[in-house]
Protein backbone atom coordinates (compact mmCIF):
# COMPACT_ATOMS: atom_id res chain seq x y z
CA UNK A 1 0.00 0.00 0.00
CA UNK A 2 1.14 3.52 -0.75
CA UNK A 3 2.63 5.10 2.42
CA UNK A 4 1.48 8.57 1.36
CA UNK A 5 -2.10 7.30 1.07
CA UNK A 6 -1.85 5.68 4.50
CA UNK A 7 -0.65 8.92 6.06
CA UNK A 8 -3.45 10.82 4.35
CA UNK A 9 -6.12 8.40 5.58
CA UNK A 10 -4.79 8.32 9.13
CA UNK A 11 -4.54 12.10 9.26
CA UNK A 12 -8.08 12.46 7.88
CA UNK A 13 -9.40 10.13 10.60
CA UNK A 14 -7.50 12.11 13.23
CA UNK A 15 -8.93 15.39 11.90
CA UNK A 16 -12.48 13.97 11.92
CA UNK A 17 -12.13 12.71 15.47
CA UNK A 18 -10.84 16.10 16.61
CA UNK A 19 -13.81 17.81 14.95
CA UNK A 20 -16.43 15.50 16.48
CA UNK A 21 -14.99 15.11 19.97
CA UNK A 22 -16.35 18.45 21.27
CA UNK A 23 -19.83 17.43 20.07
CA UNK A 24 -20.00 14.35 22.29
CA UNK A 25 -22.39 14.73 25.21
CA UNK A 26 -20.87 14.90 28.68
CA UNK A 27 -22.48 11.58 29.62
CA UNK A 28 -21.77 9.59 26.43
CA UNK A 29 -19.02 7.21 27.47
CA UNK A 30 -20.10 4.84 24.67
CA UNK A 31 -19.00 7.35 22.03
CA UNK A 32 -15.74 7.90 23.91
CA UNK A 33 -15.19 4.14 23.92
CA UNK A 34 -15.74 3.98 20.16
CA UNK A 35 -13.19 6.75 19.60
CA UNK A 36 -10.65 4.91 21.76
CA UNK A 37 -11.35 1.69 19.83
CA UNK A 38 -10.85 3.55 16.55
CA UNK A 39 -7.53 4.98 17.72
CA UNK A 40 -6.35 1.60 18.93
CA UNK A 41 -7.37 -0.12 15.70
CA UNK A 42 -5.34 2.45 13.79
CA UNK A 43 -2.33 1.88 16.08
CA UNK A 44 -0.27 -0.14 13.59
CA UNK A 45 -0.66 2.59 10.98
CA UNK A 46 -0.03 5.32 13.53
CA UNK A 47 3.12 3.61 14.79
CA UNK A 48 4.40 3.01 11.24
CA UNK A 49 3.85 6.66 10.33
CA UNK A 50 4.45 8.12 13.79
CA UNK A 51 6.43 11.12 12.62
CA UNK A 52 3.47 12.37 10.61
CA UNK A 53 0.66 11.45 13.00
CA UNK A 54 2.09 11.86 16.52
CA UNK A 55 0.83 15.36 17.27
CA UNK A 56 -2.72 14.73 16.07
CA UNK A 57 -3.01 11.47 17.99
CA UNK A 58 -1.62 13.02 21.16
CA UNK A 59 -4.10 15.91 20.86
CA UNK A 60 -6.98 13.44 20.62
CA UNK A 61 -5.66 11.46 23.59
CA UNK A 62 -5.49 14.66 25.65
CA UNK A 63 -8.98 15.74 24.56
CA UNK A 64 -10.54 12.37 25.35
CA UNK A 65 -8.73 12.26 28.69
CA UNK A 66 -10.25 15.63 29.61
CA UNK A 67 -13.75 14.79 28.34
CA UNK A 68 -16.27 14.35 31.17
CA UNK A 69 -17.81 11.24 29.58
CA UNK A 70 -14.52 9.32 29.78
CA UNK A 71 -14.79 6.54 32.36
CA UNK A 72 -11.93 5.42 34.60
CA UNK A 73 -11.60 2.21 32.57
CA UNK A 74 -11.46 4.17 29.31
CA UNK A 75 -8.94 6.57 30.80
CA UNK A 76 -6.70 3.63 31.77
CA UNK A 77 -6.93 2.21 28.23
CA UNK A 78 -6.19 5.64 26.82
CA UNK A 79 -3.15 6.09 29.05
CA UNK A 80 -1.81 2.69 27.99
CA UNK A 81 -2.29 3.64 24.33
CA UNK A 82 -0.62 7.01 24.98
CA UNK A 83 2.42 5.22 26.39
CA UNK A 84 2.55 3.01 23.30
CA UNK A 85 2.44 6.06 21.03
CA UNK A 86 5.14 7.79 23.11
CA UNK A 87 7.38 4.72 22.94
CA UNK A 88 6.98 4.57 19.16
CA UNK A 89 7.80 8.26 18.93
CA UNK A 90 10.86 7.90 21.16
CA UNK A 91 12.12 5.04 19.00
CA UNK A 92 11.75 6.98 15.77
CA UNK A 93 12.90 10.31 17.20
CA UNK A 94 16.33 8.90 17.98
CA UNK A 95 16.64 7.93 14.32
CA UNK A 96 15.67 11.33 12.93
CA UNK A 97 17.21 13.69 15.51
CA UNK A 98 20.68 14.74 14.30
CA UNK A 99 21.63 15.70 17.88
CA UNK A 100 20.54 12.42 19.46
CA UNK A 101 23.19 10.54 21.36
CA UNK A 102 23.82 6.96 20.24
CA UNK A 103 22.45 4.42 22.72
CA UNK A 104 24.95 3.48 25.36
CA UNK A 105 26.71 6.85 25.09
Amino acid sequence: MNPVAIIGIVNNVIDLVQMFLPLIRKDDSTAIGKIIDTLQSAAPLVVDQIGDTYTGVKNIIDSIGAHPATTAEQLAALQAFSQKVDAAWDAIESQIDPDAQPSGA
